[in-house]
């Protein structure tokens, strides 16, 4: 964290699951109990990675959890004004706030404060199965969990050029292709990371984000294939591993100003595979940024 305390957000909303399962808003509750498993091998604040042989010090810097985000169940755009508004305190406080949601919708506030915090340009790292480009439908209206990335691109710094997508895959509407090629989003897709070192990975996104002021980090679960993530608001086969999810996102973890973590769905999890998976990812980022 280099000093930065790690600040958690819950925002229990899936007013955007239009097409997708509804039931992410229990997603903060069940990350966070699933959490205490590893919370409770902190001693002295201090944790041992096993995994990299490495013990982890958090004396320099907290772990605090800020509560939820006021939600206003009849107004996405109520919800989303105090959604913005909470995570502009953190980063105003100097926090690196850390957001569980959620539907994938829950993501453009987030982007939203972090552009009116960045005076240069913002780069956003998708990792998803689903390319979340919808502009406006009658039944999805502007604000879905398949529209966050279409709304960031509204924001005056974020520019295509500086959307990396990873993960993607399986099929979608005939306009993508299209819309795609004159846009110049970065696409890995989950057939070419399968192929592909982590270190690959993380060189490419590095390479396409060079030249932005600051990056946020949006992980939908459903990038995991779906035998490693039952619990989410749509599966598809052929997804990424555990193992490649970790190696990538400990390249980015140190070069982020925010993450969140999108479409964990308890209703249809399995003895709390999903929402480990990402108490997990939460774990591996604050340690990561001691």
């Amino acid at each position: 964290m280099n000093g930065q305390n790690f600040g958690i957000i819950g925002f229990p909303w899936d007013g955007g699951a239009s097409l997708g399962r509804p039931g992410a808003r229990y997603a903060p509750q069940a990350i966070r109990e699933n959490a205490k498993w590893l919370q409770n091998r902190i001693q002295d604040g201090k944790i041992y990675n096993v995994e990299k042989r490495q013990l982890i010090d958090f004396n320099g810097a907290e772990m605090i959890d800020l509560g939820d985000i006021d939600i206003v169940a009849y107004s996405t755009e109520k919800t989303f004004e105090n959604a913005e508004r909470k995570i502009g305190e953190a980063f105003d406080q100097g926090i690196f706030p850390f957001i569980l949601g959620g539907d994938h919708s829950i993501s453009y506030p987030g982007f939203k404060a972090l552009a009116e915090r960045t005076k240069g340009k913002v780069g956003i790292i998708q990792f998803d199965t689903h390319l979340d480009l919808v502009d406006d439908s009658p039944v999805q209206g502007k604000f879905s969990q398949s529209s966050q990335m279409r709304r960031a691109l509204e924001l005056p710094n974020v520019n295509p050029e500086h959307i990396v997508q990873i993960g993607v895959r399986s099929y979608n509407y005939p306009w993508y292709g299209q819309y795609l090629q004159e846009t110049g989003i970065v696409q890995i897709t989950a057939a070419e990371v399968h192929r592909m070192t982590a270190q690959d990975v993380i060189d490419k996104t590095l390479e396409a984000l060079r030249d932005v002021e600051a990056i946020y980090l949006t992980f939908d679960i459903d990038v995991l294939d779906s035998a490693f993530a039952p619990g989410s608001g749509a599966n598809e086969p052929g997804g990424l591993t555990p193992p490649q999810c970790f190696g990538i996102l400990d390249g980015l973890y140190r070069h982020i100003h925010a993450m969140d973590i999108a479409e964990v769905n308890p209703l249809f999890d399995h003895q709390g595979i999903t929402s480990g998976m990402a108490a997990r990812i939460l774990f591996d980022c604050a340690t990561a940024r001691v």
